[in-house]
């Protein structure tokens, strides 16, 4: 049935939301909305796949009319995109999930629980006494997702260790980065780890706030991107993946046609195959146009190598 319902499918389109899909307000702009729509018709199947949990996606899933899958979370949930509810999950261990939090509170931070909603009774758990930061409070704020502030781990204790998705904290960038390269050497093997801006009230990339996000070992986009891909029977080459994060760069490196904004990080830019404009100039619909066109496929891009 997989392969018979790829024989209709061009392609997989993955495509990061915030400095991808998103312009610099948070919103997707008419020209990208029509894009979406342009890509089913043509038999492209369009995955959402963000750092965002599907709670913090779904205003803009309604949006765009998401149906299917959605990586959410990082790469650790695929989620129904029209409901919420998860397909498959990629959880911390509980024990490894106490001794993140534990070096967190440590060096002075509040630790971030996220969990997975559909097993949980709230979103985040926020742990120490520690002062939440501005940025965290406007995120939580406007995307009305359900938070549990406990003070102590026996507090967190009573909660539970299970069903955490992502471990992280968020700070300015100077005080988060010496935390970063502690967690990174302490943890060595034991988490995937990623360091960036954090999306504020006024800036969507490039902040001062930065966020550090921990997650079980080999949890990325592309982790799910993969599962998607061979579930519909299609060949790497059919895969496109488009974004500008840190957290984008396995997807945009192993995709068939890795695609960076203009606006990507510096890291990411030279791992793809292909630049669209930056986001706030509709580089996404930019791109979907030359992809429709065949201008932009894994074939002509090779040819141009």
């Amino acid at each position: 049935m997989c392969c018979a319902y790829a024989a209709g499918m061009k392609g997989l389109i993955a495509v990061d939301l915030d400095g991808t899909l998103l312009d610099s307000s948070g919103k997707v702009s008419p020209r990208n909305i029509k894009a979406i729509g342009d890509l089913r018709d043509a038999g492209f199947k369009v995955v959402p796949a963000t750092g965002r949990s599907w709670r913090e996606s779904r205003r803009v899933f309604e949006v765009i009319q998401a149906k299917g899958m959605a990586v959410t979370s990082g790469g650790s949930v695929l989620s129904d995109a029209a409901t919420g509810k998860t397909i498959e999950r990629l959880v911390i261990d509980p024990e490894l999930v106490l001794r993140l939090t534990l070096a967190l509170l440590e060096r002075g931070l509040l630790a971030h629980l996220l969990r997975d909603h559909d097993s949980s009774c709230h979103d985040y758990c926020l742990v120490g006494t520690g002062h939440v930061n501005p940025a965290t409070e406007w995120w939580l704020k406007t995307h009305e997702v359900d938070v549990r502030r406990v003070d102590t781990i026996d507090d967190l204790k009573k909660l539970g260790f299970d069903h955490v998705l992502r471990v992280g904290a968020v700070e300015r960038g100077d005080v988060l980065a010496p935390v970063c390269a502690a967690m990174r050497e302490q943890f060595h093997g034991q988490a995937t780890m990623q360091s960036w801006s954090a999306v504020t009230s006024n800036a969507a990339i490039g902040s001062e706030t930065h966020l550090l996000e921990m997650y079980c070992v080999n949890t990325d986009k592309w982790t799910m991107i993969q599962r998607l891909r061979d579930r519909h029977g299609l060949s790497n080459d059919q895969v496109f993946a488009i974004g500008d994060g840190l957290n984008d760069l396995i997807m945009v490196r192993e995709a068939g046609v890795g695609i960076a904004m203009q606006n990507a990080h510096a890291e990411l830019r030279p791992l793809a195959k292909h630049i669209a404009p930056h986001h706030h100039e509709d580089g996404f619909a930019h791109v979907v146009e030359q992809i429709l066109s065949g201008s932009i496929s894994a074939q002509t891009l090779r040819s141009v190598v």
